[in-house]
C-alpha cells in the first residue's frame, strides 16, 4: 500500500476517531474516511452515563476530537452512513444506499452493542438500554416523568447511572443476578465498599436477584418481576447487563472471530489489508500473557495507534497492562490488570475513609490493583505491572511498604516505550 492509497474506517467510537488522528500523526498522506453509522462524528461513551445522563457535560463535548479537526486534515467523515458489507478480494466496502467505498487499508472499529434483557416485554416503553447518544437522549427525555427506576444489571453502567439518578431524586433499585455488585470487575472489598456507599444515598442493593420479566400497562413499563417472586413497581427500566461484540460485518467478510474479531499484536485481522481495533477486538496481551477481549477507553486508544501504524507499514506492538476507571457518587475507581474472580488480595488503606487500594495476586504474582481515590498507587501499580517488576503479596503487605519508592526512577509506561521511532514494546 502506498502513501497516497485510501484507507476507510468504519466506527464512531473512540478507536475510530483516534485511528484517523494517528494516521495523519504517521505521515499518511492518503485519502482517509470515517464511516459513522450515528449522526455525529467520533464521540466518547464512556461519559453517557455519568456526566451526560447528569446533564453537566455539553452535546459538544462529547466529541473525540472538534468538528474541524478532520476537515483541517482531510479526514472525510460521512455520518449517518452504514456499512453493510466488505469485499476483502476486491477491496470495497458497501454501504446502506448502494454505493462502494474503494480502499486499499481497511479498519474496522465497529464496538460493541448492548445485550438486550431475554424476557418478554423487554422492548416495552419505558425500558432503556445505555450504549449510544440516542439511547442516552431517550433516557434523559424519560427521567423527568419517572419515580422509580429499576437498575438491571450490576456492573460500572448501571451503577453509574443509579447514582445520577438517585441524586436527581428518582427511588433506584439495582438487580444484580450475581451476588455482588461490580462482580466481574471488582474485588469483594471494592465490591462492598461502592454497594455499601450507594445503600447511603437511598439506592437499594439487591444481588443474586435475576430478573424473569417485565410486567406492563397500556405498552408501558409498570413492574419488574424476578426470580424470587417480586414484583417491583418501576415508571423506568435501565437495563445494563453488558455488552455483545459487533461482529456481523467481520464474519462475512471471513475474518477469523473469536467472542470477537480476531487480532494479533499489531492489530492485524486473519486479512492482510484490515486491522481492528477496541471493543469488537480479541487480541494477545504478552504481559498477561492470554488472549483477551477489552472494554475500555484504554484499549480502544492504544490498539487504534497499533492499527495506524499497521497501516502505515510500521510494526509497534501493543502490549500494555489494561486500565479502566469509574466515577460513581464522587469516588474514583481505577483498576490495571485483571483481578478474575477470586484473587488473593492485600488492602492497603482504610474503605472506611474513602481512599484505599486493593492489590491482586494470583497465587505470589502481582496481577492487578483497585485503588479508590489513590490515583499515586494506581499508577504506581501500572509500572510495576508493564516493566515487570513485581512485589510479593508480603513485601505490599509490610507497612512501610512505598509503591513509588520501590520503583527506579527509570521505568516508563508501555506506551512511552513504544511512541520511540524504531523501537517495537
Amino acid at each position: 500500500m502506498s502513501n497516497a492509497d485510501p484507507i476507510v474506517i468504519v466506527g464512531g467510537g473512540q478507536a475510530a476517531g483516534q485511528l484517523a488522528d494517528s494516521l495523519r500523526r504517521e505521515g499518511y498522506g492518503g485519502a482517509v474516511t470515517v464511516l459513522c453509522d450515528e449522526p455525529m462524528p467520533p464521540y466518547q461513551r464512556p461519559h453517557l452515563s455519568k456526566l451526560y445522563l447528569a446533564g453537566i457535560l455539553d452535546h459538544e463535548k462529547l466529541l473525540y476530537r472538534p468538528r474541524d479537526f478532520y476537515a483541517e486534515r482531510g479526514i472525510t467523515v460521512m455520518s449517518g452512513r452504514r456499512a453493510t458489507r466488505v469485499d476483502a478480494a476486491a477491496r470495497q466496502l458497501h454501504l446502506d444506499d448502494g454505493s462502494t467505498l474503494p480502499y486499499a487499508g481497511l479498519a474496522l472499529c465497529t464496538g460493541a452493542v448492548a445485550r438486550r434483557l431475554p424476557v418478554q416485554d423487554a422492548d416495552a416503553s419505558g425500558v432503556h438500554c445505555l450504549r449510544t447518544l440516542a439511547d442516552c437522549e431517550q433516557l434523559r427525555a424519560a427521567l423527568p416523568a419517572a419515580t422509580r427506576v429499576v437498575c438491571v444489571g450490576g456492573g460500572l453502567i448501571s451503577l453509574e447511572a443509579a447514582g445520577v439518578m438517585a441524586a436527581m431524586g428518582k427511588h433506584v433499585t439495582v438487580l444484580a443476578a450475581q451476588h455482588r455488585v461490580m462482580e466481574s470487575a471488582g474485588t469483594p472489598e471494592v465490591a462492598a465498599f461502592f454497594a455499601a456507599e450507594h445503600q447511603k444515598r437511598g439506592i437499594d442493593i439487591r444481588t443474586g436477584c435475576s430478573v424473569t420479566g417485565i410486567d406492563t400497562e397500556n405498552g408501558a413499563v409498570c413492574a419488574v418481576l424476578t426470580a424470587r417472586g417480586e414484583r417491583i413497581p418501576a415508571d423506568l427500566v435501565l437495563v445494563g447487563i453488558g455488552v455483545e461484540p459487533e461482529v456481523a460485518l467481520a464474519q462475512a467478510a471471513g475474518l477469523a472471530c473469536d467472542n470477537g474479531i480476531v487480532v494479533d499484536e499489531f492489530a492485524r485481522t486473519s486479512v492482510p489489508s484490515i486491522v481492528a481495533a477496541g471493543d469488537c477486538t480479541r487480541h494477545p496481551n504478552a504481559i498477561l500473557g492470554r488472549s483477551l477481549r477489552l472494554e475500555s477507553v484504554h484499549n480502544a486508544v492504544e490498539q487504534a495507534k497499533t492499527a495506524a501504524a499497521t497501516l502505515c507499514g510500521k510494526q509497534r506492538a501493543y502490549a500494555q497492562a489494561p486500565w479502566f476507571w469509574s466515577d460513581q457518587l464522587g469516588f474514583r475507581l481505577q483498576i490495571v490488570g485483571l483481578a478474575g474472580r477470586e484473587p488473593r488480595t492485600v488492602l492497603r488503606g482504610d474503605p472506611a475513609s474513602g481512599s484505599f487500594a486493593v492489590w491482586c495476586f494470583e497465587g505470589e504474582r502481582l496481577v492487578a490493583c483497585q485503588s479508590v481515590n489513590r490515583p499515586r498507587e494506581y499508577m504506581a501499580c501500572r509500572r510495576m505491572l508493564e516493566n515487570d517488576l513485581l512485589p510479593t503479596p508480603a513485601e505490599v503487605a509490610h507497612p512501610r511498604f512505598d509503591p513509588e519508592a520501590r520503583l527506579p526512577r527509570k521505568a516508563p509506561l508501555a506506551f512511552q516505550r513504544r511512541s520511540v521511532p524504531g523501537v517495537v514494546a
